[in-house]
């Protein structure tokens, strides 16, 4: 409904709430911006406590070619972006499984030509795209509830590949969607491959040079209120607009408006008071929705050992760290940066060891694959998600049963309170997707209120 009033709330001063408020600053709309942290970018977290201005991504780091919303803000705030080559595998790419390690094409080594038989494993999941015609509602497909029933795990169990093969997309889900395969839903697994993987062609990747917080610094220095260090405790809905109280140091602030956009994690959401305003629908979602684990470890190395033995940085492993990867394949420089990204149950294990211990597993396990790299390090970086007070995990990583529950509902405003965020798109999990939530919800605010 068309109002006077045009005042927008935003919670969370990461990409999709920053989004969010450009276009609507731009439109002549007043808003504030609450970012309960001390910095801006929510789960885009650039580290620079490295050498000689290296910079390594403790949160969000890949940005695809054909992402266009994230290329556009860095073309806008003339930031480069640098190639990193193909998420989903490269030539070059080793693994650790049952205590031998080597490059995946080394068919001598496995046993098997198992290069061949991970890309049957790539080509299943390119056939899974068929049950889902429109990953904008996978809900709606003809299958949804067999599918939704099922697991990842379920369907990696039933493709007829080689064991390691198995092995090595078990830990593809853990790295990619952050949980456990038992716990990914098979509906929202067939989800990604129609938006991902119906083409066996792999997009490149890229990020952006000197850190990918630098868009999201760039967006919040264009708008004139955003408030850090205000945590969100309440929100009221009513006919009229939102308020939304505020801790700031030891009092407390109540902001109403017409409109308000909660752009926080749903881990996060939990913890606000919604005074029994939200519609039974989105407080089942709030409450409900499955996130994943992910830990991250990032070892700068005096010298990239990986390129005289023509490995990539890229390994999946048994291991409690799960998978690596060049973290500055990007950049021309002598030193490099190698992360440990761990998903799924082991992150959680690993959350709760010290950041002291837990780059220490990161630290070993690499030297047990790699003799001698321990002596190259020069600095090492930790960052644990699910310890993060206002972040509480990775990314929405729906379980079975969850797709058909609450994939309407994540798109859908209460009344004037808008949800926006990596989950609440169909780019789910990407940077990409907040800026798509984001700027789509400011355009129907703008429509409606305008």
């Amino acid at each position: 409904m068309p109002t006077n009033n045009k005042t927008v709330t935003i919670i969370g001063a990461g990409l999709a709430g920053l989004s969010a408020a450009y276009d609507l600053h731009h439109a002549g709309w007043q808003v504030t911006v609450l970012e309960a942290r001390d910095r801006v970018g929510g789960r885009v977290y650039s580290l620079r406590n490295f050498s000689n201005g290296l910079v390594a991504e403790g949160g969000g780091e890949f940005i695809e070619t054909t992402q266009t919303r994230m290329v556009s803000l860095a073309k806008e705030f003339s930031l480069k972006l640098g190639s990193s080559g193909t998420w989903q595998s490269q030539r070059g790419d080793w693994i650790s499984f049952d205590g031998k390690s080597g490059s995946i094409s080394d068919g001598d080594l496995w046993g098997t030509n198992l290069e061949q038989e991970i890309e049957n494993c790539w080509r299943a999941l390119a056939g899974l795209s068929q049950y889902v015609p429109d990953p904008n509602q996978p809900q709606a497909s003809k299958e949804a509830e067999r599918l939704d029933s099922q697991s990842a795990g379920d369907w990696i169990q039933s493709l007829d590949v080689h064991p390691l093969a198995k092995k090595y997309f078990i830990q593809h889900i853990r790295s990619e969607y952050t949980t456990e395969p038992e716990r990914f839903s098979m509906l929202d697994l067939a989800r990604n491959a129609s938006m991902y993987y119906s083409d066996l062609e792999r997009p490149p990747s890229m990020r952006v040079i000197g850190g990918n917080d630098q868009i999201a610094k760039a967006l919040a220095d264009a708008l004139p209120d955003v408030r850090l260090n205000s945590p969100v405790t309440a929100i009221r809905l009513d006919p009229s607009g939102v308020s939304v109280n505020v801790k700031q140091n030891d009092s407390y602030l109540t902001f109403d408006s017409a409109f308000a956009i909660l752009a926080a994690p749903l881990t996060t959401a939990r913890l606000i008071d919604f005074n029994s305003s939200l519609p039974l629908a989105h407080q089942r979602m709030v409450d409900e929705i499955s996130y994943g684990a992910v830990t991250k470890v990032m070892i700068e190395y005096r010298k990239r050992f990986w390129d005289d033995i023509g490995w990539n940085g890229r390994l999946a492993t048994d291991a409690p760290i799960v998978y690596t990867w060049h973290a500055t394949s990007h950049l021309e420089h002598q030193h490099g940066i190698i992360t440990a990204y761990t998903g799924g149950e082991n992150a959680t294990r690993l959350s709760a060891l010290s950041d002291g211990e837990r780059i220490q597993l990161a630290v070993n396990e690499i030297e047990r694959v790699f003799p001698g790299s321990s002596d190259l390090i020069e600095n090492t970086a930790t960052v644990a998600w699910p310890n993060e007070p206002y972040t509480r995990g990775a990314y929405m990583a729906l379980a079975p049963g969850e797709v058909t529950a609450h994939w309407k509902t994540l798109s859908e405003p209460a009344g004037c309170l808008f949800f926006a965020g990596e989950h609440a798109t169909p780019i789910q999990g990407y940077m990409e997707g907040a800026v798509e939530s984001g700027q789509r919800t400011a355009a129907t605010i703008i429509a409606n209120g305008g």
